[in-house]
């Protein structure tokens, strides 16, 4: 067989192993619980830097009804996180309903003289006592969680939020069906809420162009210093009841992660940059991911100012591994354009020192040497990042990046 039928077959082959790939947002995990006597299967979402990233944690958002919701929630995650830089990259971990009236059963709470009553209690119990401790056993998971429901879904974070308010950092209740049981969650809140007049809870609540849910009447209820110090409420004129999800994760999520979020989506020095993660890990526990594009933007201002972007890069070391990774990459494919291809390969060598399973450590490097017209060197550095990127499963954007720099080898072989 002759090298160039070879060639062509093995490119014919990986061209349609390609083609016939499924494309996925998640994976399926699975837990048996004693307490509800039974497996509960879940969808999890990992977001683009989960595989790549060392010692990093992430926040984890739990959702109810998880079959029926998990996909377009993973899809807003992906944006808002990895591609818009909004809220930080996220684990969503999205629980399954097991069918439309076991998963009411498991929303509605149990309340003496409503016979329509669930064991919402033990679902808790499950979540509390089994569901996050696995979580966080399995998955790169932080401390930081957030609990989200929709319709009767949301009356099982209400009911959270005000019988169990520290299991979760924050509560989304979606347009919650608060009419249930002639508005019995009123009683719930009156016989906790309405003596304590205070809480930890931190409650985000929503309705669509719906009447009828009953939250405007639960949330007058409500004590005035609940109300304004616990309870975010937003009405969505312009959606109906089964559209109203994604505007209202949206809002909640960029209101609970506006602390972390850089507004002016750089730093123009170690100081600042230093004091604001400060304030991060203050507030949520964690700094969470450092977004490319403050990264980027960082270097891109300091750029004239040697001393100060040692600084930053030495901080981002102390801070967060991941993110001097990215800085030390992303100056060094900044360099490649001027030739100074020793310097580039020196910041690269810093960067895999720390981890060294990055691909686009390795695509720079291929490029510097593609530039210095090592085409042998070249192969080896991006045969290496394409390597990584599939153990990693890197998103196929990530993976057209290091595709383009082979193609471009392959023309100058």
């Amino acid at each position: 067989m002759s090298k160039h039928f070879l060639k062509y077959f093995l490119l014919l082959f990986v061209l349609q192993s390609g083609f016939s790939q499924d494309i996925s947002v998640g994976k399926r995990d699975k837990i048996h619980s004693e307490i509800l006597k039974q497996d509960r299967e879940l969808s999890v979402y990992l977001p683009p830097s989960y595989n790549t990233s060392i010692n990093q944690k992430y926040p984890v958002l739990y959702i109810l009804d998880g079959d029926y919701n998990f996909q377009y929630v993973a899809g807003f995650l992906e944006l808002q996180g990895a591609i818009s830089e909004l809220i930080p990259e996220m684990i969503l971990v999205a629980i399954s309903g097991k069918g439309t009236s076991e998963y009411r059963k498991n929303c509605k709470p149990k309340i003496d003289g409503v016979e329509d009553s669930g064991n919402a209690e033990e679902m808790e119990s499950f979540i509390e006592k089994e569901l996050i401790p696995y979580i966080n056993k399995k998955y790169k998971a932080a401390d930081y969680k957030i609990l989200g429901g929709h319709s009767v879904g949301g009356i099982f974070v209400v009911n959270t939020a005000i019988n169990n308010p520290n299991l979760f950092n924050d509560y989304i209740a979606i347009s919650p069906a608060l009419w249930w049981a002639k508005n019995a969650m009123e009683g719930v809140m009156e016989n906790t809420w309405g003596k304590t007049k205070s809480t930890t809870a931190n409650l985000y609540m929503s309705l669509a162009n719906e009447e009828g849910m009953g939250v405007e009447k639960f949330l007058k209820k409500v004590p005035e210093s609940i109300k304004k110090e616990n309870i975010r409420f937003k009405k969505f004129p312009d959606e109906i009841h089964n559209s109203v999800g994604l505007p209202t994760y949206k809002w909640a999520l960029t209101d609970i992660f506006k602390n972390w979020y850089v507004e002016e989506a750089y730093f123009d020095s170690a100081e600042a940059l230093k004091n604001h993660y400060a304030e991060v890990q203050k507030k949520y526990g964690s700094i969470f991911n450092i977004s490319y594009t403050v990264v980027g933007n960082t270097h891109y201002m300091l750029q004239k100012n040697d001393e100060e972007r040692s600084k930053v890069q030495a901080a981002l070391k102390e801070l967060n591994p991941n993110a001097f990774v990215l800085f030390n990459t992303y100056s060094a494919g900044k360099l490649v354009a001027n030739k100074e291809y020793e310097e580039a390969k020196q910041l690269l060598k810093n960067a895999l020192a720390v981890n060294p399973n990055n691909f686009d450590s390795y695509n720079v490097l291929a490029k510097i040497e593609l530039a210095k017209e090592d085409t042998v060197a070249a192969s080896k550095a991006i045969n290496q990042a394409i390597t990584l990127a599939n153990e990693q499963q890197a998103r196929q954007w990530q993976m057209n990046e290091l595709l383009e720099t082979k193609e471009e080898i392959n023309k100058k072989q």
